[in-house]
């Protein structure tokens, strides 16, 4: 293990190149970010305990609608991908409400309220960044936890850090053949000052620095050594402290070991480097993932996802990260049992069945789909209001559990599908196409689909076809996490899905250009 002077001298050489490229001036995502009171601050990490509810303020800002609790993952990146319904005639009788919706989905960025959305996440995103970096910084100089803690956390945090700029970098940054025509800051201090958006290969060299950082600190992560993931009626047993919880127990709950690996994967497809990224997705799984007990992650039991409690949407025993978001519930209800247009995020069943659903299933009647993702599709009480049949999923709706579940409140951000979708991509563009194909079967049977009605690999040599499964499975695996606009965006797609029913309509220029805040622009 590096020890945390070897860290710090990494890390002084990082805030040494970002000030050579500070400018002076102001930025708004800074107000607010500092604590208000510094000895207060310095207070709190005196104390075990006060060193855990910093942590856990990072996490749970993370859950902000601005962030993963509602812009990123449930409601307007959704809306970027197609996912949800609008009337594109806003002149019609009651459908003035699709406003938001439709410049949304139309990507009209000089709207008022999508400015205002993409500045919310811009400020609320940065801001948790410079709290990470406050807390990078008192606890690396706390001596009141012991070593094993202080790297477990840390690890922690460089990995916050590092999913967070990904993310922004993901939404904000853009190039077209070859010309970056739109960058942003990286910011690794907690001194308040502001950093000029850098160039494209500068910003990936610091998050992969960090990826690195957290790396090492992860270490001797628990869930490395555990044979599966703990949950808290495990820590009932043994009288585990509520502070430990999340250091021995419920490890997916926290940015481990895995979900840094998982992050370093997602990076490396962003950056083209889709074999090295295979390549690790592939040492991910053999270390962590089995299709049976005895690895921290398995299938989900197919036969768990529908039953009558305790349900599963969120294929749980999958997910490598996740965050604790005691809102979920509550939002999910606002976003999709509304019966107003435009405030009731719902998805058209011709765009269902004809678009996303459209390589697994045969019937009109959505509860006969071999696929179980579909299960969690139920119709939405707007369909009288809007005509054509809308549904809403049930992925977040609160079921009766049993006391102590981990599946309360959680709310996963990285699972392990994605990592069967980056090997399915690499075996694509080197040509190995029947190969893509028995591989993508593989997990679309573990996903209910019978092997007989999956295409035979053999038959198969066009590599568009392949890909636009592949396309579909984003779609049904990721709903309300987000990914699908993304994966659009990587892969530079001219066409999107229509939201009205089968088939696609093109993508203008400017679909993946999102805007950052106007104020940011007047310092770089």
């Amino acid at each position: 293990m590096k020890t945390i002077k070897n860290q710090k001298s990494k890390i002084k050489n990082c805030i040494a190149l970002l000030a050579l490229l500070t400018v002076l001036g102001c930025s708004d995502w800074l107000d607010g970010a500092l604590p208000k009171d510094r000895n207060l601050a310095e207070k709190q990490f005196e104390t075990e305990r006060g060193i855990h509810a910093a942590l856990n303020g990072l996490y749970s800002a993370l859950t902000s609608t601005n962030l993963y609790g509602g812009r990123l993952t449930m409601t307007d990146i959704e809306l970027l991908a197609h996912h949800y319904y609008y009337f594109d005639n806003l002149e019609a009788p009651g459908m003035s409400g699709f406003r938001h919706f439709l410049d949304m989905s139309s990507y009209n960025w000089e709207e008022d309220g999508v400015i205002s959305a993409f500045t919310g996440i811009w400020n609320a995103a940065y801001k948790t960044i410079f709290e990470i970096n406050t807390f990078i910084s008192y606890l690396s100089e706390s001596d009141v936890i012991s070593n094993e803690k202080k790297y477990l956390f840390l690890g922690e945090a460089y990995g916050l850090r590092a999913f967070l700029h990904f993310d922004l970098f993901r939404l904000f940054a853009y190039e077209s053949d070859g010309v970056e025509v739109q960058s942003i800051p990286y910011n690794n201090t907690s001194d308040v000052v502001p950093h000029i958006r850098l160039p494209h290969d500068v910003f990936y060299r610091l998050l992969l620095d960090d990826i690195d950082l957290a790396l090492t600190f992860l270490t001797n992560d628990p869930i490395r050594s555990q044979s599966r993931i703990l949950d808290l009626r495990d820590a009932e047993e043994v009288h585990v402290s509520s502070e430990e919880i999340f250091e021995r127990f419920l490890r997916n709950y926290r940015m481990n070991y895995y979900a840094v690996k998982t992050l370093h994967a997602r990076i490396l497809m962003y950056k083209g480097e889709v074999q090295e990224a295979a390549n690790l997705a592939r040492d991910i799984l053999n270390e962590s993932f089995r299709s049976f007990n005895g690895a921290p992650f398995s299938f989900a039991n197919r036969n768990t996802v529908m039953q009558s409690n305790d349900r599963n949407h969120i294929f749980y025993e999958e997910v490598i990260f996740g965050i604790n978001n005691p809102d979920i519930y509550t939002r999910w209800r606002t976003y999709t049992q509304g019966t107003t247009v435009g405030g009731t995020y719902s998805v058209d069943f011709t765009s269902l069945s004809g678009n996303i659903f459209k390589n697994d299933q045969s019937q009109n009647d959505i509860s006969l789909w071999e696929d179980i993702r579909a299960a969690q599709w139920v119709q939405s009480a707007i369909t009288n209001l809007v005509g054509p049949t809308q549904f809403i999923s049930s992925k977040y709706e609160r079921f009766t559990y049993t006391d102590n579940n981990p599946k309360q409140y959680f709310q996963p951000l990285m699972r392990t599908a994605e990592l069967f979708y980056i090997i399915t991509e690499d075996l694509i563009v080197n040509g190995h196409i029947s190969s893509a194909v028995e591989f993508l079967n593989a997990f679309r049977a573990m996903r209910g689909s019978q092997i007989e009605s999956l295409p035979n690999p053999e038959d198969v040599t066009d590599p568009d076809f392949v890909f636009d499964i592949l396309e579909t499975e984003y779609y049904k695996e990721f709903y309300a996490e987000g990914q699908a606009y993304f994966y659009l965006k990587r892969r530079k797609a001219t066409e999107v899905f229509d939201v009205t029913g089968p088939g696609k309509v093109p993508l203008p220029d400017r679909a993946f250009l999102v805007p950052i805040p106007q104020n940011e622009k007047e310092y770089n």
